[in-house]
Order: C-alpha cells, then structure tokens, then sequence
C-alpha cells in the first residue's frame, strides 16, 4: 500500500489548548496530541469536531494561535474521538 501522507509523522505527546471558533462561548478545550508531521497533527479530542472545521490552537505547540482544519474525526469510545487536523498556511 502506497503511504499518501506527504510528511513523516513522528510521535508527539503533549497537552494542548484550542479554540473552536473565536466566537465560541465554550473557551479553550483540551485535547492530547498523538503525532505531529510538517503538515499537521493527530490529537485525541474530548468533543466531536467535523470535518472541514476550523480550530485555533492555543496552547502547547512551538507556534501558539495556530490555525488548523480537521481533516477528519472517529469517535473511540464514551465523548472520546480521534482526529486528525491539517495545519492552514499563514496569511
């Protein structure tokens, strides 16, 4: 099987902090990062995020307010999901 990730994906265990929307009444949410390449990061979320939404990471990585879009989300169990985001250029 031809690997379709365009980065290496290495492993990546951290907390981290995000906002859904900027105008989101619920705050800064928690989620648990996975792996992290070049373009993007796995996390486990305590919410179902869709895909195509866009988040703000606030916390936790070297670049913080770094925009991102779900690429896609699984749930794994009881308000557990997996997702995985890909990083939005800078303008």
């Amino acid at each position: 099987m031809k690997e379709r990730r365009a980065h290496i994906r290495y492993d990546f265990r951290n907390e981290i902090m995000y906002l859904l929307d900027s105008r989101s009444a619920d705050g800064d949410l928690k989620a648990i990062t996975i792996d992290i390449s070049d373009s993007g990061l796995g996390f486990y979320s305590f919410r179902r995020l869709r895909a195509g939404q866009e988040i703000t990471i606030t916390h936790g990585l070297e670049h913080t307010y770094r925009k991102c879009t779900v690429a896609w989300c699984k749930e794994l169990g009881d308000d557990v999901f997996r997702a995985g985001l890909f990083f939005t250029p800078a303008e």
